[in-house]
């Protein structure tokens, strides 16, 4: 009875999820050259989760194996979760720059064992080392391209679930890293929409987000979002530090600290978590996405 049951609700709310998996960009949009869902896993019920990755190791890397990996041993509150599959080819670029230049030589400077004094929430590029300083220009070209893909691919997203290729199901997004400015820019796409773009994310949890900490720009993207919008932070982010602050020293990261609304009545749905004890840096997001806490509020 139950199966029979969720058949018919799924059949009203368009909840077969077939539209997603069978979707493949047929031709480069906007500059992308990557971009489908992968179903990570299924069971019924009508959530929708979209999982964003923010870098991948080598080739033998994807953005499925990422998710498949993280979900395997949490429990699923039901529906289906897919990996967003998006410019791979940039993100094993961003994977290795990061792995080879900031990681190890970083660490090699002795930088990380003053964690929090340098990239806390007073973070200043002049209190950096000279030789730390400069390993950013190794990764200038990568960052960027990669920040600049994030943004395109989070606009595309938004322009497919406003069509609802998702059908009428409630969207949960998670992202980390690039992969969490991913979406963030598409709940600003999507609040851009006006009302086609609401009432279609439900939660929204970015971690580790290399985006401007400006509440104005949060606030905008918590139109988007009819329950959750999570900034989870690490303020001894070392990597987010130094990459974001050096290309864009007029702003603070969220990444690295709470963001405060500008609104003047509050913001109900933004969520600042500072997960400083649970992840110790920018390469801990990915494994401790299977470590239970701010998704499970």
């Amino acid at each position: 009875v139950a199966v029979a049951s969720f058949g018919v609700v799924a059949g009203v709310f368009g909840a077969t999820g077939a539209g997603m998996v069978g979707y493949r960009m047929v031709r480069r949009t906007a500059d992308l050259q990557d971009f489908a869902f992968d179903l990570v896993d299924s069971s019924e019920g009508l959530p929708v989760t979209i999982c964003v990755a923010g870098w991948l190791l080598d080739e033998g890397d994807s953005c499925w194996g990422v998710w498949d990996a993280a979900l395997r041993d949490v429990g699923n509150d039901g529906g289906d979760a897919f990996a967003l599959r998006w410019e791979s080819h940039e993100l094993r670029r961003m994977g290795k720059v990061l792995s080879e230049y900031i990681r190890q030589q970083a660490s090699s400077f002795g930088v990380t064992a003053v964690g929090n004094a340098v990239v806390g929430t007073a973070f200043g590029l002049l209190n950096l080392p000279r030789a730390i300083i400069s390993l950013t220009t190794m990764i200038d070209n990568t960052w960027a391209l990669c920040q600049l893909r994030s943004d395109l691919a989070g606009a595309h997203l938004a322009s497919l679930l406003s069509e609802r290729i998702q059908g009428n199901r409630p969207v949960t997004l998670v992202g980390f890293g690039m992969g969490a400015r991913v979406v963030i820019q598409c709940l600003l796409s999507l609040a851009d929409m006006g009302d086609k773009g609401l009432g279609i994310v439900e939660t929204a949890v970015c971690l580790g987000t290399p985006f401007q900490a400006s509440g104005k720009a949060w606030d905008k993207a918590s139109l988007a979002c009819s329950h959750r919008l999570v900034n989870g932070y690490c303020t001894s982010d070392l990597i987010l530090g130094i990459v974001f602050r050096a290309k864009n020293l007029s702003y603070s990261v969220a990444g690295l600290r709470p963001v405060q609304t500008d609104a003047p009545e509050g913001n109900r749905v933004l969520e600042n978590i500072d997960l400083t004890n649970t992840v110790k840096g920018h390469w801990d997001y990915r494994e401790k996405l299977p470590t239970r806490g701010a998704s499970d509020r």
